[in-house]
C-alpha cells in the first residue's frame, strides 16, 4: 500500500501493484506455482519475431545502449511483445539458474501467467512499473528486481515493453529512469518509421525542445485531418493517453489550433522555420513543419505549403542568438560581432575546440538571418572520406563514377542555394577540393561531377575549425587564397573551462532535458567548476543528460556522475595543484575499492556490482592501485 511521504511516481507504482494483486487474487493465480518457463513453441516464437520485425529493428540500438549503461550490474535487458512474451534479451542476466531459464525468449510474463510482475503489470496499467522482491505475486519471483516501461506506436497503440531485471540483492536505484529514456527513444523511432500523413507539425511550448526526444509530432492529410500523433503530442494537446483518440474519427486541424487549415497553409512555412502557433485554449506553442512523402519523417518542403518571401518570417524564429547569450563575455562579443555583419553577405569563420558548439552557433546565425526560411546545409569535412567528399559537395550526374546513383545526386552546395552552407572542420578539406571550392565562391556557380553545365548558386558561407588555419597555410596544407575568401569575419568560441556562465549554461541544458526542477549538489558544482572539460559543452550536456536520468528528478549528487568522468577529473587534478581538492574524491574512491576488495575476497565482479562500476573501469583502477 502507498506510504506517507512517497513521491507521486512512487505512489502511482504502489497503487498499480496493489491493483495487480487484487486482479491476481480474483483470477485465482497460484502464488506458489513455479510457472511454465517456455510458454510458446519455437515455431510460435519465430512467428512473433517476424510479426515484430520492425519493433526489433528499432529497439535493438536502444537495448544495446541500455545494456552498456548497466553492464556492471549483472542485469538483463528484455524486450517483449504486446502480450508480454519475451522476444529478445541482452546482458549477463541473473545468477539463479532457475530464474534465468524463465527469462529466455519465448517465455510469457503476462499477469495471467506470472502474477504481479513489472512486464505484465506495465502492460495492464500502461504505466512504467518497478516491482521489487516480495512485491511479485508469485513467491518464485521474490529474488528478482524488475523495472518495465510500456512502448507505444502511433496513436497510442501498445506494442511492447522494455524491461531490466536483476537479482534483488543488487538493485539499482535509477534503473527505471534509464529504462524510461530508452523506451522513449524506441517510441520515437517507431513513430517516425510507421506514422503516415502528408504534413507534419513538430511542436513544443519551448522552442529548444523541437527536434528532441520530447517534441510533439502531429501528422495531417492534405485536407487538414489529423492522421497520427505521438504521445508527447497527445499530452500537450490534452488528449487522453489511455486510448486511441483517432479510432472513432479524424480530428480537424481547426479543432486543435486557433487557425484555419487554409490560413496555416497560406503562411508558406518551410521546414527550417520555427513559428508560433496557438491552441484553441489560447496556449502558445512553437512549431515547424515537415512533409511526409512516405511513412517516416522527410525533411523537404510540405506539399501545399508554398515558399514565401523570407522577410515575412515571424521574428520568434530569430531568437537563437539571444538564447545562446548566457552571460559569458567572450561569447557575448562573438554574438555582437556576428550581428553587425548579419545579412551583408560576409562569410564567417568560427574558431573553437571540438564540442564548443560551433554548429549550434552557425545554426543560430542562419536562424537570425533573412535566409532563415531557406535551407541550412551542414557538411562535416572531417567525417567524409576523401573519395566521397567531392561528390557530396558538388554532386554528380548519372554514370559519373562506378557506384553512382542512376539519376545522379544534387550536391550540398546546390542544396544550400538561397540559404546557408556550413562547412564544419574545413581545415580537414583536401587541397584538391579547396581549389574547386574557391572557384565556386568566386564564380557563384557549381559544376557537378560528370557534367559540363554550371549551375548558379547563392548562399551565405559559414565555416568552422578547431585548427590554426594560419599555421596550415604556412605549412602549405591550406590555400591562402581560400583562407582569405572564407575569413570575412573570424569569431572565437570559448572553451567551456574558460567560460564564466557555467551556472546559466547548466540551467539551459536542464531546461532542454525537461528537468528544470533538478538541482546540483555543492560537491557536484565544485567538481564541474574544476573539471577541464576536454569535450566542452557537448561533454557537459552528455554528463548532465545521464545524471538527470540517474537522479530521477531529484538532486544530482556525486554518485550520479559516471566513473569515467570522475577518473578524467582525478587524472587532471594530479597534474594541477589548483585542483588538489578533487584528489580527495579520488582518495575516497580508492579507499572504497580497497575495502570492497577485502569484503568480496577479491571477487572483481562482486566488487563492480557493489560499487556500481563497470568491470573495465575497475580493472583499470585496480592496476593503478597495484591490487590486480
Amino acid at each position: 500500500m502507498p506510504q506517507p511521504g512517497m513521491r507521486d511516481d512512487q505512489r502511482a507504482i504502489a497503487e498499480a501493484i496493489a491493483r495487480s494483486w487484487r486482479r491476481c487474487m480474483v483470477k485465482g493465480v497460484d502464488e506458489q506455482a513455479p510457472g511454465e518457463d517456455q510458454i510458446i513453441t519455437a515455431q510460435e516464437l519465430a512467428q512473433r519475431l517476424e510479426k515484430n520485425r520492425l519493433l526489433l529493428t528499432h529497439a535493438e540500438p536502444e537495448m544495446l545502449t541500455l545494456s552498456e549503461q548497466i553492464a556492471h550490474t549483472r542485469s538483463l535487458v528484455i524486450l517483449t511483445d504486446s502480450e508480454g512474451v519475451i522476444l529478445r534479451t541482452r546482458g549477463e542476466g541473473v545468477e539463479e539458474n532457475q530464474i534465468r531459464a524463465s527469462l529466455l525468449p519465448g517465455a510469457s510474463w503476462s499477469e495471467e501467467h506470472r502474477g504481479t510482475n513489472a512486464i505484465g503489470t506495465a502492460l495492464v496499467e500502461r504505466l512504467p512499473i518497478s516491482v521489487q522482491g516480495a512485491e511479485h505475486f508469485m513467491a518464485y519471483h521474490h529474488s528478482l528486481s524488475c523495472s518495465a516501461v510500456p512502448i507505444f506506436a502511433a496513436n497510442n497503440h501498445l506494442v511492447a515493453t522494455l524491461d531490466v531485471s536483476n537479482d534483488l540483492n543488487a538493485p539499482q536505484q535509477h534503473t527505471l529512469a534509464l529504462v524510461k529514456m530508452a523506451a522513449q527513444m524506441v517510441e520515437n523511432r517507431l513513430f517516425h518509421a510507421t506514422a503516415e500523413g502528408e504534413i507534419g507539425v513538430h511542436f513544443h511550448v519551448r522552442p529548444e525542445f523541437i527536434g528532441t526526444l520530447w517534441e510533439g509530432v502531429a501528422l495531417f492529410d492534405a485536407q487538414g485531418q489529423l492522421q497520427a500523433i505521438n504521445r508527447s503530442g497527445q499530452f500537450q494537446f490534452g488528449l487522453p493517453l489511455d486510448q486511441d483518440v483517432l479510432s472513432a474519427r479524424r480530428i480537424p486541424f481547426e479543432d486543435i489550433f486557433d487557425e484555419s487549415w487554409l490560413a496555416f497553409k497560406q503562411r508558406g512555412l518551410s521546414s527550417d522555420v520555427l513559428f508560433p502557433l496557438r491552441l484553441r485554449n489560447g496556449a502558445r506553442l512553437f512549431a515547424r513543419v515537415s512533409s511526409q512523402q512516405a511513412p517516416g519523417i522527410a525533411s523537404q518542403q510540405a506539399p501545399g505549403i508554398a515558399s514565401r518571401p523570407v522577410q515575412s518570417v515571424p521574428r520568434e524564429s530569430a531568437a537563437s542568438l539571444e538564447l545562446l547569450d548566457s552571460g559569458d563575455p567572450q561569447l557575448k562579443m562573438a554574438i555582437s560581432q556576428v550581428k553587425q555583419v548579419l545579412n551583408r553577405d560576409i562569410p564567417v569563420l568560427i574558431l573553437g575546440e571540438t564540442g564548443a558548439g560551433k554548429e549550434l552557433f552557425s545554426r543560430a546565425i542562419h536562424d537570425a538571418s533573412v535566409r532563415r526560411a531557406q535551407p541550412f546545409i551542414a557538411v562535416n569535412c572531417a567525417a567524409l572520406p576523401e573519395g566521397l567528399i567531392e561528390a557530396e559537395l558538388f554532386g554528380y550526374e548519372e554514370g559519373a563514377y562506378t557506384g553512382a546513383k542512376r539519376k545522379g545526386n544534387v550536391g550540398k552546395i546546390q542544396q544550400a542555394d538561397g540559404g546557408t552552407l556550413f562547412l564544419d572542420e574545413i581545415g580537414d578539406m583536401p587541397l584538391s577540393l579547396q581549389a574547386r571550392l574557391l572557384r565556386v565562391l568566386q564564380e557563384r556557380s557549381v559544376t557537378p561531377l560528370g557534367s559540363s553545365k554550371s549551375i548558379p548558386v547563392n548562399f551565405i558561407l559559414l565555416s568552422a575549425t578547431n585548427q590554426k588555419l594560419k599555421d596550415k597555410v604556412a605549412a602549405g596544407e591550406f590555400r591562402s587564397d581560400l583562407y582569405y575568401r572564407i575569413n570575412g569575419l573570424t569569431v572565437q568560441l570559448p572553451a567551456l573551462r574558460q567560460r564564466q556562465d557555467m551556472s546559466r549554461l547548466i540551467q539551459m541544458i536542464l531546461q532542454i532535458e525537461q528537468a528544470p526542477q533538478v538541482t546540483l549538489s555543492d560537491e557536484v558544482l565544485a567538481v564541474f567548476a574544476a573539471h577541464p572539460w576536454p569535450g566542452n559543452v557537448r561533454q557537459l550536456h552528455n554528463v548532465l543528460r545521464t545524471a538527470v536520468a540517474l537522479a530521477d528528478g531529484g538532486v544530482i549528487e556525486r554518485q550520479h556522475l559516471t566513473h569515467d568522468f570522475l577518473d578524467e577529473m582525478a587524472v587532471e587534478a594530479e597534474r594541477d595543484p589548483v585542483l588538489q581538492p578533487v584528489l580527495t574524491l579520488k582518495a575516497q574512491s580508492d579507499e572504497a575499492i580497497r575495502v570492497a576488495m577485502q569484503q568480496q575476497a577479491g571477487n572483481v565482479s562482486a566488487v563492480a556490482r557493489q560499487l556500481g562500476m563497470s568491470r573495465n573501469t575497475l580493472y583499470r583502477r585496480l592496476k593503478a592501485l597495484n591490487l590486480n
